[in-house]
């Protein structure tokens, strides 16, 4: 009888700790949605998003951070290349850089979580970067919107 309960209790002990995990992760890898007006035509990985109004909602922040993007065009889905957690003053932002007169988008910070999630941007000539730099614009997010 002893050796049941102590069994029982192993088996119990296992799972609460299994529990406790998984809400762990859970909240961890929370989703996100929210909205942001883009000024200029940006490329955002491999699609060209016109100027205008945006929202988003993303299901889970962990990679590959997929997120339903709508705008003037419809629905898209973009996918994040990194996800990484760092706590700052800003609040959530999207940033995009200027290189040679385009725009793309490099990463969305959400200042909630603290998630950083960056995003594909072209491979250019070091010349072409050296020559021209790249200048970064921040563009507000309201998240929960």
């Amino acid at each position: 009888m002893k050796n049941l309960r102590n069994r029982f209790a192993a088996i119990l002990a296992v799972a609460l700790v299994a529990l406790g995990i998984g809400a762990g992760l859970a909240m961890a890898q929370a989703g996100a949605h929210g909205s942001f007006t883009l000024p200029f035509e940006v490329r955002w990985n491999s699609t060209v998003l016109p100027a205008g109004d945006y929202t988003f909602d993303m299901k889970s922040t962990a990679t590959p951070a997929l997120m339903i993007l709508e705008g003037p065009n419809g629905r898209i889905f973009v996918r994040g290349m990194v996800v990484s957690n760092e706590k700052s003053d800003q609040g959530s932002s999207l940033r995009v850089d200027r290189i040679s007169g385009q725009h793309f988008v490099k990463d969305l910070y959400l200042a909630d979580s603290g998630t950083r999630i960056s995003y594909w941007e072209p491979k250019l000539p070091k010349d072409e970067l050296l020559a021209k730099g790249p200048t970064t614009d921040v563009i507000h997010v309201s998240i929960g919107q």
